[in-house]
């Protein structure tokens, strides 16, 4: 049975020598994305992730990534990788194909053993193919767009489990990576927690205000009472 969360294993990463909590995606799984995008507002972390979007509305994913770097190809004959026998359940796969659109470093072999690994999503900085698969196993993928064309012999794999950007946005494997309808962001490991709080605090604010005004309370009353306008400012 498909919730609205693929299924996550508690898994532990350890980065230099630091323990990452899983607690914290059990704690974004009840918070919004706009939220979550409003906190880091508030923290001053850029780390949304402009053009990349899911391949039908409902798809949600909170996991932290393992990372996977593509360049095109060179000399010698490219890899697409078997990078996914590696990975974590729980995790969201992120491929760092530098934007391109002319072909796809993802398609339905990826989805299905994914889907059978338990991963909680896919975010690709390029494009996908099969995408049917991808909607019939209910699997997230978020991405650029969908174009048929291989990458093999066009690009090749280079390393993975090292910094990447996805729309501009530094990741690294570990970090907490968030999709949903609104699209994608990522959350620094450092400053994970802080993020998690103060978006749910972000979120109770929120929902006092729409709970006053069903009650006749004014708009502008009720979001001064509750600071909106001050929700996403920095703290001075």
């Amino acid at each position: 049975m498909q919730t609205r969360f693929q299924s996550l294993r508690r898994t532990t990463f350890n980065k230099g020598g630091r323990i990452l909590s899983e607690e914290i995606i059990e704690q974004l799984k009840g918070i919004s994305i706009a939220a979550v995008s409003d906190a880091m507002d508030r923290l001053g972390i850029s780390g949304t992730c402009l053009g990349i979007q899911p391949l039908r509305y409902g798809f949600t994913m909170v996991g932290r990534s393992y990372t996977v770097r593509y360049l095109p190809l060179g000399q010698t004959q490219g890899t697409v990788g078997d990078y996914i026998d590696e990975i974590p359940e729980g995790s969201v796969v992120v491929l760092d194909n530098a934007g391109r659109t002319d072909c796809t470093v993802w398609g339905d072999i990826l989805t299905a053993v994914a889907h059978q690994k338990g991963l909680a999503g896919t975010v690709i900085d390029g494009v996908c193919r099969d995408v049917r698969h991808s909607l019939d196993l209910n699997y997230p993928i978020f991405s650029r767009g969908q174009f048929m064309r291989t990458g093999k012999n066009r690009v090749e794999m280079v390393a993975t489990c090292v910094p990447v950007n996805i729309a501009g946005v530094p990741v690294r494997t570990g970090d907490i990576v968030y999709g949903s309808d609104d699209g994608v962001l990522v959350i620094p490991q450092e400053v994970e927690r802080e993020v998690a709080n103060i978006a749910q605090e972000i979120e109770q604010s929120e929902e006092a205000i729409r709970k006053e005004v069903m009650t006749g309370i004014s708009l502008r009353d009720a979001r001064k009472k509750h600071g909106y306008h001050t929700l996403q400012s920095p703290k001075l």
